[in-house]
């Protein structure tokens, strides 16, 4: 009886072992489900703003084209163009006339 007895208090300390295995391994299991979650929630977040951000600017852009926007834009960019060409052509004039001043040849 003493025998079976001990025999049944080895089987409880090892089942006891086996017990603290599974639950440190439990343990190890659950924190990387939560890290990875997270990572997901992160991820999925992520998605959500990109996608939101996207969906703004077509909006954006779709209603500077139905604005007549567009050509605005452009209208702007050229206006640009022929300031920065009337910069440059007067600084041309500006050389020529120092030219002709210090009695270079007349430029034709």
């Amino acid at each position: 009886m003493e025998e079976l007895l001990k025999q049944m208090l080895e089987q409880m300390e090892q089942m006891r072992e086996e017990v603290r295995s599974v639950s440190q391994r439990l343990d190890s299991i659950e924190h990387r489900v939560s890290v990875n979650q997270i990572d997901l929630t992160d991820i999925k977040e992520l998605a959500e703003m990109m996608e939101t951000v996207q969906k703004e600017e077509l909006l954006r852009l779709s209603r500077i084209l139905k604005e007549g926007g567009a050509n605005a834009y452009v209208k702007e960019e050229l206006k640009h163009l022929h300031q920065r060409l009337d910069a440059q052509l007067l600084k041309i004039a500006r050389n020529e006339e120092a030219i002709l001043m210090m009695g270079g040849k007349e430029i034709q």
